[in-house]
């Protein structure tokens, strides 16, 4: 029996993805998937940072069909994220996950210039959580909180995209340099020497001392958080698409040999790469499709076929390992670890790690509209 190509995989992987997602619509009926319940979805209003990855996942799936419902259901999603805003509703660092797959997209998409205005109040607001002295954006809590004013986390470097965006588009430099400042931070003290990675670090917020790094979603203080580090690795490949600073491809460099080197004969990264024994080995497959896109990315920014094919590994362990294939399921991946430490869907699927699955197979495909990185010139 022949066995299929890697390219007929992708692209029979690629059509049920898209059937899933198309199946869904009616199954959501106006409300956002957050993590999986068995073969569902556990379903909330636009209330947390979870809220853009479907209509993120409708627009990629709009990107590569011609089939209007993605693009209609997508576009009737976003007047909650207008309300959002106006009833300030989980205001943190999330806003550039939040809007970035939401507005911005919409904007790419369509040409729709009030998304795009949206987009950009949405920037303005994050931008004033950036913190000075320390220049980083801090990540929770309301802006000069006490307990988490000097906080920062791995997740916002793939937030920064809006405010990149957001300087693009307008011109003010502000933008981009309270980005560019917080990526410079985070590479300094999220990074270890040894390409692991905190997940949290704290400094003080009256005088912008760096005091200590930490976690909050990790196995220990000292461990590497998979998902985190994974987030890193993206955030820094965008940050230096963004940026004429090349510590930022070192770090991601760096951190995606970290990943890659300690990984499971499976391919698919345990929650944290320092589990003591006798911890439960929860895998997450969402940290495996995050870093899949961030190794593509750096690829296609130095033309090293090493992590392309790297990027390709993980993807195709991803298709091996995770893929859902029950016809009643509702999620694309099995197998992704929300919260650990709280016990939160630690073996189930998750919806970025849908979204970011998605967007790695229309990259591989050479077919990706990508909301993150520099507006493509004509």
């Amino acid at each position: 029996m022949v066995q299929p190509s890697i390219t007929d995989e992708t692209i029979t992987t690629l059509a049920n993805c898209l059937g899933r997602v198309r199946q869904n619509i009616a199954l959501f009926n106006g409300r956002f998937p957050n993590s999986g319940n068995g073969t569902t979805y556990t379903l909330n209003d636009n209330v947390n940072w979870l809220a853009a990855f479907w209509p993120g996942l409708l627009w990629l799936s709009d990107a590569v069909s011609n089939d209007p419902i993605f693009r209609e259901t997508a576009v009737s999603l976003l007047p909650t994220f207008y309300t959002r805003l106006d009833t300030q509703t989980h205001i943190t660092h999330d806003l550039g996950f939040l809007y970035s797959l939401s507005a911005r997209a919409q904007w790419q998409q369509t040409g729709d210039d009030a998304a795009a205005q949206l987009a950009l109040v949405a920037a303005a607001q994050l931008w004033k959580r950036y913190r000075r002295p320390g220049h980083y954006i801090q990540a929770w809590g309301p802006v000069g909180d006490a307990e988490k004013g000097g906080l920062i986390i791995a997740d916002t470097m793939m937030n920064l995209p809006l405010l990149f965006w957001a300087s693009e588009q307008t011109g003010d430099d502000r933008y981009h340099e309270a980005a560019y400042h917080h990526a410079q931070n985070s590479r300094q003290f999220l990074i270890r020497e040894d390409g692991s990675s905190f997940h949290t670090y704290f400094f003080n917020q009256e005088t912008g001392e760096p005091l200590k790094g930490s976690t909050h979603q990790g196995f220990a203080e000292d461990s590497c958080w998979a998902r985190g580090h994974a987030w890193l690795i993206y955030g820094f490949a965008l940050a230096a698409q963004w940026c004429d600073d090349p510590q930022f491809l070192e770090a991601a460099k760096q951190t995606a040999v970290f990943f890659l080197n300690n990984l499971p004969a499976d391919n698919i990264p345990l929650w944290d790469f320092r589990l003591s024994h006798d911890e439960l080995a929860y895998r997450d497959s969402s940290a495996a499709a995050i870093a899949a896109c961030g190794l593509l990315r750096i690829a296609a920014i130095t033309g090293d076929e090493t992590f392309r094919a790297q990027g390709n590994l993980l993807i195709d362990a991803l298709i091996h390992e995770c893929l859902e294939t029950n016809p009643a399921g509702q999620g694309l991946l099995k197998h992704g670890a929300l919260h650990i430490p709280k016990g939160w869907a630690p073996d189930d699927y998750l919806i970025f790690g849908d979204y970011f699955f998605l967007e790695a197979l229309l990259t591989r495909k050479n077919k990706n509209p990508d909301f993150w990185g520099p507006t493509k010139k004509e």
